[in-house]
């Protein structure tokens, strides 16, 4: 029975750590879906609007930017609640407050574009500021994404981020010559990373991300506990953009299967492990009571003692 609880407390231990290693996959693929969900009613709605509908959008969103006259921004994870205008929320909003979606093919990361709202801050989820340019399609533009990035650990469970609300990890891993593509209602923005910076919140406020009349940039802004991490980058033709993936396929091809090979390793040999737990778990559950370590050694005392009278027959018959 000691040995029956040693394996099922082993058992748990080693469950809890998958579980513990798992959740962020499951967790992240829950918001995969729910993320691929809001983006296919805005597909939906997208497609049903006529050429004059869509371009007036981009019109409304041109006219927006032309107001603009400088683009600073505040730090918007410790700002509070965002209160915007209702003609801000009402520009480009085709589906439930969604602008767009931002793709970057580097870290594989997929995330719709809401207006900063108090229902979509940027705390939970990756927002244009109201401060910056609209996705117009056309210079000068500066749009200024922000989202939540990977926060300082609290606690044991804090460094995975257990959470809902898909981040922007890996934003770190960009390098001048990486994409980021902004899909609005039916045009391809790509843009190409020029430059990425650590500041903390105050360096964030002094930065004039103002363009220039023939600049068309994108900048995203995430949290890294009591940094800001900012990667700018400048608009390229999808041409170019197509080119540049291509090439990228084909020189880390073999840089993907190392990584499916080393992530699945580890899960696989601790199935066997849990496999060998439980045949070990039958094979003692089956014993009688009585059975078991004390059975071998009666068992080996009788053959002692069988292999003794065997030997004093022997002899005697000798005599």
């Amino acid at each position: 029975m000691k040995k029956f609880f040693a394996f099922l407390l082993l058992f748990l231990l080693i469950a809890a750590g998958l579980g513990y290693l798992l959740y962020p996959i499951a967790s992240d693929q829950l918001g995969q879906y729910r993320d691929a969900e809001v983006m296919k009613a805005y597909r939906e709605k997208t497609a049903v609007m006529d050429a004059e509908q869509k371009t007036a959008h981009f019109q409304e969103a041109a006219d927006y930017n032309a107001a603009l006259e400088s683009i600073r921004i505040e730090d918007v994870f410790t700002a509070g609640t965002p209160r915007t205008s209702r003609d801000y929320q009402n520009r480009m909003n085709v589906h439930s407050g969604v602008i767009g979606e931002l793709v970057i093919p580097r870290t594989g990361t997929t995330l719709p574009v809401y207006h900063n709202s108090a229902e979509t801050p940027a705390k939970e989820k990756l927002v244009h500021l109201e401060v910056s340019s609209l996705p117009a399609d056309q210079a000068p533009s500066n749009i200024v994404l922000a989202g939540p990035g990977t926060l300082k650990a609290e606690g044991v469970l804090g460094d995975i981020g257990l959470t809902d609300d898909r981040m922007l990890e890996h934003l770190e891993d960009l390098i001048p010559g990486d994409l980021m593509i902004l899909n609005v209602l039916d045009r391809t923005m790509v843009y190409q990373v020029t430059e990425a910076q650590t500041l903390s919140p105050a360096g964030l406020k002094e930065l004039d991300l103002t363009p220039g009349p023939e600049d068309d940039r994108l900048t995203v802004i995430s949290r890294r506990s009591d940094r800001r991490l900012l990667v700018q980058a400048e608009r390229i033709t999808v041409a170019h953009a197509r080119t540049l993936l291509e090439e990228d396929d084909r020189a880390t091809f073999p840089e993907t299967w190392q990584s499916v090979m080393m992530l699945g390793s580890p899960v696989i040999l601790a199935g066997l492990l849990i496999l060998w737990i439980i045949e070990r778990i039958k094979k003692h559950s089956y014993l009688l009571p009585g059975e078991g370590r004390q059975a071998a050694k009666r068992e080996k005392k009788a053959r002692e003692k069988l292999d003794h009278i065997t030997t004093t027959t022997s002899e005697g018959e000798k005599a």
